[in-house]
């Protein structure tokens, strides 16, 4: 192999794969996604144009491009492609400024006027190295700050084929923070799958007669929450089980839980959906009279 033929050994640790997605939240410390915007095709773009000023070019005897006299002058930041599905609430935001009629919600009237709730933040996430599994999954995030719909709104439709509508969408600063850049990047390899859906689940006795005190291997992460129900011969709900009813209880994470001995105690945590992301069982020590 000649010298200079070669790649880097962490090539396929650091591609990014696929298309990626746009959602309108993101929170990169749990890898929660939240609405995504439409189905795409062709891929998504994301650019940074900056516009600098050389302070030198019209200096006799100075050099153009001199870094000591290199400004930025402004970013443009935008996220583009080709969307495939729409809805209203989409329409609403690819027309820029526009409403939803109050009395009929098929209907969205487009306005002249930009009002403030017509930025929202918008997440581009892509899924990077070469672990992507759903819980641990790596990705890179591009998060587009206050952006509006600066491309308009148009919908191509072809015969005995999909239609079709391009989107662009624009960050802004903010004079509320004007220290303050319209897009941030986060990257995050992923990790082992392992078995994280079950955790460990610890009893011992509480502070007061007949109740325990719960410790639970991981923590609700934001957007989830904690059940837990105890009985006799309990089973561990799979992953991904809506947990609501009766037969679950909400529980804060830290106080003390009222029950008998020797019973067996599920706890779960679920997300916002109710559905378990991790669960386990124990068996019920309680303070004793």
């Amino acid at each position: 192999m000649m010298k200079f033929t070669r790649i880097p050994v962490t090539t396929f640790k650091e591609l990014i794969q696929n298309a990626g997605i746009i959602v309108d939240s993101f929170v990169p410390a749990t890898g929660t996604i939240g609405n995504l915007l439409c189905a795409t095709s062709g891929g998504l773009n994301f650019d940074d144009d900056i516009t600098f000023v050389d302070f030198g070019e019209d200096i006799d005897n100075c050099k153009k491009n001199t870094k000591e006299l290199k400004k930025i002058d402004s970013r443009t930041s935008k996220i583009s492609g080709t969307g495939l599905t729409i809805s209203t609430g989409f329409l609403k935001v690819l027309m820029a400024a526009a409403d939803i009629d109050p009395l009929d919600d098929t209907h969205v009237i487009p306005r002249s006027e930009l009002e403030a709730g017509d930025f929202h933040d918008l997440w581009w996430i892509g899924d990077y190295s070469d672990k992507n599994g759903v819980r641990h999954g790596g990705f890179v995030a591009v998060h587009l700050k206050d952006a509006l719909s600066t491309g308009g709104f148009h919908i191509k439709s072809s015969d005995k084929n999909k239609g079709q509508f391009t989107f662009e969408f624009t960050a802004h600063s903010s004079i509320e923070d004007q220290e303050d850049e319209p897009y941030d990047v986060y990257i995050q390899a992923g990790t082992d799958e392992g078995d994280g859906y079950r955790m460990s689940v610890l009893s011992v006795a509480g502070t007061s007669v007949g109740y325990t005190a719960i410790t639970t291997e991981q923590t609700a992460g934001s957007g989830e929450s904690y059940v837990y129900q105890t009985g006799a011969d309990l089973n561990v709900p799979g992953e991904g089980t809506t947990l609501v009813g009766t037969a679950w209880t909400a529980w804060d994470g830290d106080d003390e839980i009222e029950s008998d001995a020797g019973l067996d105690i599920v706890v779960a945590i679920v997300d916002a959906s109710h559905k378990a992301v991790h669960a386990g069982k124990t068996i019920v020590a309680v303070k004793e009279s």
